[in-house]
C-alpha cells in the first residue's frame, strides 16, 4: 500500500462534513447530495485508510478517537484549500494585464482611452509596454500585445482589430504645400521615411501609379510620432495613418496637401497565447479593445 497516495477529495470533503455535523442526512444536504452517497464515500475513506473514523449507533454516529484527529487536520486543510482557491480566483478576474503596444498607438490612441477602461473594470490594472517588434508569449511576459502587420502570427492567437487610411501630411508653411495636385507632385520633395515601415512610400507611389523616388538619402525615424513631430515641424512630406494625427489635422499643425489616401491591406492585430482568452481580464479587455476600435473613425 502507498501511504503517500491522497484518497479522494469529495470522500475527504463527505467525511468533513459529516464530522461536523455528526450527521449523513445533514452532510448530504450540505453539500447537495445523498444520504447514500455521503454514507459510501465515507466507507471508501476508511477502506482507503486503514481506520474506522465513525462510531455507528443506529441513527446516530460519533467520531472515533482517530476520526477527530483527522477531522482536525482535513478542516483545516480544507479551510486552507478554499482560501488559495478564492485567493487565485480574486487574482485572476483583478490582477495585472500587462500588454505590449506599438508606441504611436499606445501614446496616440489606447492611453487617451484608458481611463474608461480602468472607470468601467477598477479591478484590473493595465500595465502598457512600447514594443513593435516579434511577440513570443512563451518567453515574453506579457498576457497580450497589439501588432502592426498581416497573417500568420507565429505562437499567438490574433484577432483583427482595426485597419488604417494613410495620407500624406506635412506643416502648413512646408514651401509649395499650397499647390500640390497629386501624387505625382511629391516627387522631388522632402519626403519623410518610417524606417519600422520601409515599403510606405513605394506602396504608395504604385498605388496611384507613379514611380517611387529613391529615398535612402531620406531623413528616417523609428517611429510614427517621430514621423509625425519631424513633419510637423517642417523638415517634410509624411506618410501618416490619418486617425494617429486627427489632432494636428483639427488644429493646422498639420495639413494634407493632397486628397489621395490608401488603406493598406496590413491591420492592426490582438494578439495572445492560445487559450488565453479563458482568463477573465484578457477577455475583457480584448472585447473593449475591439469595441474602441469599431468606434475610431480610422
Amino acid at each position: 500500500m502507498n501511504e503517500d497516495r491522497l484518497p479522494s477529495l469529495n470522500a475527504v470533503r463527505s467525511f468533513a462534513a459529516a464530522g461536523r455535523f455528526l450527521s449523513f442526512t445533514a452532510a448530504a444536504r450540505a453539500l447537495n447530495v445523498t444520504q447514500g452517497a455521503i454514507s459510501r464515500m465515507v466507507q471508501a475513506l476508511e477502506t482507503e485508510l486503514g481506520v474506522q473514523l465513525f462510531e455507528r449507533h443506529g441513527r446516530t454516529i460519533t467520531l472515533t478517537a482517530a476520526g477527530v484527529a483527522y477531522h482536525r487536520e482535513i478542516s483545516d486543510a480544507l479551510a486552507r484549500i478554499a482560501a488559495a482557491s478564492r485567493s487565485v480566483r480574486g487574482f485572476e478576474r483583478a490582477g495585472i494585464l500587462s500588454l505590449s503596444v506599438v508606441p504611436t498607438l499606445a501614446m496616440r490612441w489606447l492611453v487617451p482611452r484608458l481611463q474608461a477602461f480602468q472607470r468601467a473594470y477598477p479591478d484590473i490594472q493595465v500595465d502598457l509596454i512600447a514594443g513593435d517588434g516579434p511577440i513570443d508569449f512563451a518567453a515574453d511576459r506579457v498576457d497580450m500585445a497589439v501588432r502592426h502587420g498581416a497573417p500568420p502570427w507565429p505562437g499567438a492567437t490574433a484577432a483583427r482589430m482595426m485597419a488604417e487610411k494613410v495620407g500624406v501630411v506635412c506643416a502648413p508653411h512646408l514651401p509649395g504645400a499650397g499647390g500640390f495636385t497629386g501624387p505625382a507632385d511629391l516627387v522631388g520633395r522632402p519626403l519623410l521615411r518610417h524606417t519600422t515601415r520601409p515599403d510606405g512610400w513605394l506602396h504608395y507611389f504604385e498605388h496611384f501609379g507613379q514611380r517611387a523616388p529613391d529615398l535612402s538619402q531620406a531623413p528616417g525615424f523609428e517611429h510614427l510620432f517621430m514621423v509625425a513631430e519631424a513633419a510637423a515641424s517642417g523638415m517634410g512630406l509624411a506618410l501618416m495613418p490619418l486617425f494617429l494625427v486627427r489632432t494636428e489635422l483639427t488644429t493646422g499643425r498639420l495639413i494634407q496637401p493632397i486628397a489621395e489616401t490608401l488603406q493598406p491591406e496590413t491591420a492592426y492585430y490582438i494578439l495572445h497565447r492560445p487559450g488565453a482568452e479563458r482568463t477573465h481580464k484578457v477577455r475583457l479587455f480584448k472585447a473593449w479593445l475591439l469595441r474602441q476600435a469599431a468606434e475610431t473613425d480610422i
